[in-house]
């Protein structure tokens, strides 16, 4: 490594370790350090002549997709200049995802400085939020509670912040465990964890209650298949976190009216406004099949049908179901190939899963953070704006990493 290569590294690492933190106070500076990892990848990337990354199936295919976009959806979008601004800004988050899991997170040094500076930063957020929940106010700032748990943030969505970071930040410490550099990060990850779990009931969010548990119960059985002594230790966990969760619906009439509220939902998916978005996103998608009404386009579009009898309730920016929204913005053209992206990560995690012994409870954690982002039956964020798109591309990419530091061979 050149000392070109070793200070843009040290520019992205740093710039890395910053972003965790900056998405609980500013979006902005968070998507600047998206661009400015990505940039400093590219720079390295011409300065050494090395584009092999760009050849790797999963990247490859986000490259494909990203093209597509631009070629063949924001041209024939109803708004073509927001379909563009939309596309052409994606692109950040292709360039980010390469660059952390082949570039970055690929040292065991700078993977347990991120770590150390991952697990404080979870942890903060998560003491804050439960300070928010006794007195009424976050600390770090300021925030009231209202009728939701937010902590340091300016919105409800402390829960996912912490389950979709929480779990990432698991897996790569189960790695370093493993392959035996350190087991402290995991012993930490471990005591930290029913401080998360239990800011995440207690925040009242649906979809991150309820994707906590679907990827708890998969890193249960992955600790099954690991053998006697994790079988046994998964099934007490299984019976601590049940006794905790029936203690938290019995004793909190907030979290309680959460599940009824929940039950409801699901029993009447279609009367919900989430019902009637993911119905609203499937109409334009069964009017645009092949390149949907372009990216971002959905709020617009919606405008246009409110003349028609649409309801203007559901001009919401996006359909609240990341499906649909590459369905409807993108048509077969672009959630095809988004398909085939996510059948390569899930296929990854299935393999470990399933793989050696030692690699079976890291495959379930990576597999619960790619049920938190991933898993089509749920009520989502977009996985194109600013905020939730980091998140997501975030804990995903630390997981892949994760898994592929884990079947690196030391030399």
């Amino acid at each position: 490594m050149t000392s070109l290569d070793r200070k843009l590294h040290l520019a992205a690492s740093f710039s890395l370790l910053c972003i965790p933190a900056f998405l609980l106070f500013s979006r902005a500076i968070a998507d600047i350090s998206v661009v400015l990892v990505g940039l400093l990848f590219l720079v390295r990337s011409w300065n050494s002549r090395d584009w092999s990354w760009a050849r790797e199936k999963d990247i490859l295919v986000l490259l494909i997709i990203f093209v597509l976009m631009n070629v063949l959806v924001s041209p024939f979008a109803e708004y073509v200049g927001k379909s563009y601004g939309r596309s052409f800004s994606w692109l950040r988050f292709v360039i980010f995802y390469a660059a952390v899991t082949r570039w970055v997170l690929v040292d065991e040094l700078i993977i347990r400085r991120f770590l150390a500076v991952l697990l404080f930063t979870v942890a903060v957020a998560a003491i804050d939020a439960i300070y928010q929940f006794c007195m009424g106010y976050s600390v770090l700032s300021g925030h009231e509670m209202h009728d939701r748990l937010t902590g340091p943030l300016d919105r409800p969505n402390i829960g996912m912040y912490l389950s979709k970071l929480g779990i990432a930040a698991m897996a790569m410490a189960f790695v370093l465990k493993a392959k035996k550099f350190t087991n402290i990060s995991f012993i930490i990850g471990c005591g930290l964890s029913p401080i998360l779990l239990t800011v995440i009931f207690l925040s009242g969010e649906r979809a991150a209650s309820v994707l906590t548990l679907l990827a708890l119960v998969i890193i249960l059985v992955s600790l099954c298949l690991s053998g006697a002594f994790a079988r046994r230790v998964s099934i007490g966990l299984a019976v601590c976190i049940s006794g905790a969760l029936a203690f938290l619906l019995s004793s909190s009439d907030y979290i309680w009216e959460r599940a009824e509220a929940l039950v409801a939902d699901i029993s009447g998916y279609t009367e919900t406004i989430y019902g009637q978005l993911a119905m609203l996103g499937l109409r334009f998608f069964g009017e645009r099949p092949l390149t949907g009404t372009g990216m971002g386009n959905f709020s617009l579009v919606c405008k246009d049908y409110v003349q028609q009898g649409v309801d203007s309730a559901l001009c919401h920016p996006h359909p609240h179901n990341f499906y649909v929204e590459w369905l409807s913005d993108t048509g077969l053209i672009g959630t095809i190939p988004f398909t085939i992206f996510m059948v390569i990560l899930y296929w990854m995690g299935v393999k470990a899963l399933f793989g050696p012994r030692e690699s079976r409870l890291l495959g379930g954690l990576y597999l619960g953070v790619l049920v938190m982002s991933l898993f089509p039956f749920s009520v989502t964020q977009s996985l194109f704006s600013n905020w939730p798109a980091m998140l997501a591309w975030l804990s995903i990419s630390v997981a892949v990493a994760a898994l592929r530091f884990a079947n690196h061979k030391s030399t």
